[in-house]
């Protein structure tokens, strides 16, 4: 029920806001007529004018250095950016907002704006090994991973709604056919030249099984993806499980090297137990609220200064609040270099466990070009993840990816250590390795291959192992421009 009242606020959100587009203009052979189009083309080179201004928020330096810019894409793992008017367009001019063009180049600017729609799907043949309380420990199946994505550019905002799928008909390990899915809306709109607004919310359900099956779990840090250990390190014994996330915020261009941003956000896990798995897993589930206000200052070019504060509560259970802030960096060392820094004091209650007197996150990240890359990250983070009895994790995540010719080579692997809650006194660790191989025998069409390591052990979660080895082919066009 909740996972379907969510969907119904982002479907409503999503036919709610629709672009609004004016025009005008008049001719006269008549004195009279003639002031009258005069005075509306003064008119329509003020609404032009206007339109640009708001258009300009979307290249400001200060919003496209945060991640409110951008999301992942659910089929690809490829970095989507929001303010641009196509999302896969990376090259993101830095005007400052209040600078866009003057005059009467309205219209021509509303032509530049098409919905697109994307679409692919990928076709594996899935071998499992090690599944952990289970009789049977070598097993092979098939998986096919359908993509959708609609993006809508306008004036004032930009709308993306995607839908995945993993989809196992002939899955042994879990009893017959399975299926896990995922759906994602994500907007950034403004108000004016100064004033912007941002939403997601994302959904998935499904088997646990067909889960671990599907692409990796990622997250934009700095604007790189990276994989996230908090959901792919995490080897939960389930028989379906539910994830749910929200935010909404709001931000404030201060100046043309100031911004203020606040938003709000709540979590859902959710887990069916598994009367298959030795011991039995039981279900359970955890809602938490929380809210986040930053400032980013813009030095140069190339230094970014923040500073920040976050709190953050569990809605069921035992009572638990922490709240904390602190200042970061993020500097461009060089054209391919990016490193991000920031740490400081944290507070929790007593019902949160393990007391945590800092949290901290880095990364660093080589562009090497060509889409080549390598990054390191490591964080502390509050986490509501059921039954992994924690309410505190550290994790690090590497990961790299290297193209020869039409051969991509990707490595991700990640580390994650929970601080228990009593009365458990050991709290759980996991790790994943996902080394693959991408051969593109088309711009559309390629072939890939890969091997998935997911380990895990303490908290309150059946211990194991759990690897998979897939060869299959993938198949993602270019996107369809609807207007």
């Amino acid at each position: 029920m909740k996972i379907n009242r969510q969907i119904v606020i982002v479907s409503f959100l999503l036919l709610a806001i629709c672009p609004v587009v004016f025009a005008q203009g008049s001719s006269s052979g008549s004195n009279n007529n003639q002031s009258n189009s005069a005075s509306n083309g003064q008119s329509n080179n003020q609404n032009n004018s206007q339109s640009n201004n708001n258009e300009s928020i979307f290249n400001s330096s200060a919003l496209n250095n945060s991640d409110d810019a951008y999301t992942v894409s659910l089929g690809t793992g490829q970095l989507l950016t929001l303010s641009s008017k196509s999302p896969t367009d990376q090259t993101i001019s830095a005007d400052e907002p209040g600078e866009g063009q003057q005059g009467g180049q309205g219209e021509n600017v509303r032509k530049n704006y098409k919905d697109e729609l994307f679409y692919g799907a990928s076709v594996y043949s899935v071998y499992t090994n090690s599944v952990a309380g289970l009789p049977n420990k070598d097993l092979i199946s098939t998986s096919v991973d359908p993509y959708l994505a609609l993006f809508m550019p306008t004036r004032t905002g930009r709308y993306l709604l995607q839908y995945s799928a993993v989809l196992n008909p002939n899955d042994t390990s879990s009893g017959g056919p399975q299926a896990y899915h995922s759906a994602a809306f994500s907007a950034l709109g403004s108000f004016n030249p100064r004033w912007y607004w941002t939403g997601s919310a994302s959904a998935s359900y499904g088997s646990e099984s067909a889960r671990f099956q599907g692409p990796l779990s990622f997250l934009v840090v700095q604007g790189t993806p990276i994989a996230n250990p908090n959901t792919n390190a995490v080897l939960l014994r389930a028989r379906n499980v539910a994830f749910l996330e929200n935010s909404l915020g709001l931000g404030w261009l201060k100046s043309r090297r100031d911004k203020i941003g606040f938003t709000v956000f709540h979590t859902y896990t959710g887990i069916q137990g598994d009367n298959n798995t030795v011991p039995v897993a039981f279900g359970n589930h955890t809602n938490s609220l929380g809210a986040r206000i930053d400032y980013i200052r813009v030095l140069t070019r190339r230094i970014d200064l923040r500073t920040y504060g976050e709190g953050e509560t569990v809605l069921n259970g035992t009572p638990c609040v922490t709240w904390g802030g602190g200042v970061g960096i993020s500097a461009r060392l060089s054209h391919s270099v990016v490193v991000d820094v920031r740490g400081g004091p944290q507070w929790t209650s007593l019902s949160c466990g393990g007391q945590q007197n800092a949290n901290f996150a880095a990364i660093v990240v080589k562009n090497f070009g060509n889409q080549d890359k390598i990054y390191a990250s490591v964080r502390r983070q509050f986490t509501t993840v059921a039954r992994l009895d924690s309410r505190w994790e550290d994790d690090a995540a590497v990961g790299f990816s290297k193209g020869i010719r039409r051969l991509t080579i990707i490595g991700d692997a990640g580390y994650l250590r929970g601080e228990p809650l009593p009365p458990i006194t050991t709290g759980y660790h996991g790790y994943y390795l996902a080394p693959r191989l991408r051969y593109k025998i088309s711009p559309a069409l390629g072939f890939s291959a890969g091997y998935r390591s997911f380990h895990g052990v303490g908290g309150n979660l059946v211990s194991g192992n759990l690897s998979y080895a897939l060869v299959g082919i993938e198949f993602y066009p270019a996107p369809i421009r609807l207007k």
